[in-house]
């Protein structure tokens, strides 16, 4: 039997890495072909949505997701304070992970009650909640390597139930050792994109409109666009700069239709064929 297809629009892009501090930015790289990127530096957000005394206490990977769930929402101009949001990483916040288990092999165990307080896989999310105000529900997924494709497909299917948008992002930081044998993730990203059903997106308003399909069997990823195939493969979400590329490009040929792939788990993925859109512009 196969799963029904879910008819989504993607109306808001948020975007933090080496090179690429937001949509906008990627978009002028774009244009200019890529050059220089491999040659940037990272630097890291500081999202002045939250508040004051929580942005001391975050560390990277909060801030780089409440960062990028914020410019997806205003992209979107969807409101922040009611938006449902479903977060996605491969091993969560490892810069935290690897400080944990360094003090825990000292003769004196001694934690920091801040950082342990973060190590929780779903805080980002819960930063995220902070910083908004918003008492929406908010999923985390993980499914190691795959959690991209596994955590768009929840985000699609709770935009189409609840008919209304839905917050994914998706987040990995560069990992050094000895956590590299687990996963060799050499680059520090995040990505975010406001999903809505297809149908309820008012004419004018910028999007990608794609039909999502779950596929259960082993699914070769999309190639990375020329330009980012470096960047792409260096961290997990890196995929998602396939779709960040076609949804810039959705002004280009509005009737051009193709299809991505995403690995959601080691037999099973995504495909999304695109059927559209209208271009971003300013």
């Amino acid at each position: 039997m196969t799963a029904p297809a879910l008819g989504v629009a993607i109306t808001g892009v948020g975007l933090w890495t080496r090179g690429l501090a937001s949509f906008a930015e990627f978009r002028a790289a774009r244009e200019a072909g890529f050059v220089g990127l491999d040659a940037a530096e990272f630097r890291a957000p500081r999202p002045a949505a939250l508040p004051a005394r929580e942005r001391r206490r975050a560390g990277l990977m909060i801030g780089l997701g409440v960062e990028v769930a914020h410019q997806a929402c205003e992209g979107a101009g969807v409101p922040k304070d009611t938006v449902p949001s479903v977060f996605a990483s491969a091993l969560g916040d490892t810069a935290i992970t690897d400080y944990m288990c360094r003090r825990l092999a000292r003769p004196t165990k001694t934690l920091s009650p801040t950082k342990f307080h973060n190590s929780v896989h779903n805080a980002a999310s819960g930063y995220w909640t902070i910083s908004a105000r918003n008492r929406s529900p908010s999923t985390f997924v993980s499914g190691f390597l795959e959690s991209f494709g596994a955590g768009l497909l929840e985000a699609a299917s709770q935009s189409v139930a609840v008919r209304g948008p839905v917050v994914f992002v998706a987040c990995d930081l560069a990992t050094k050792p000895p956590l590299t044998a687990v996963a060799d993730i050499r680059q520090t990203l995040g990505a975010a994109f406001v999903l809505e059903p297809a149908d309820g997106v008012a004419e004018g308003r910028p999007c990608l409109r794609a039909d999502l399909q779950f596929r259960s069997t082993a699914i070769r990823p999309s190639p990375l666009p020329a330009g980012l195939e470096r960047l792409g493969r260096a961290n997990p979400v890196g995929c998602a700069l396939t779709l960040v590329d076609r949804v810039a490009a959705s002004g280009d040929d509005p009737s051009r239709q193709e299809s991505l792939r995403f690995a959601a788990g080691p037999h099973c993925g995504v495909e999304m064929r695109l059927k559209g859109g209208r271009a971003w512009h300013g």
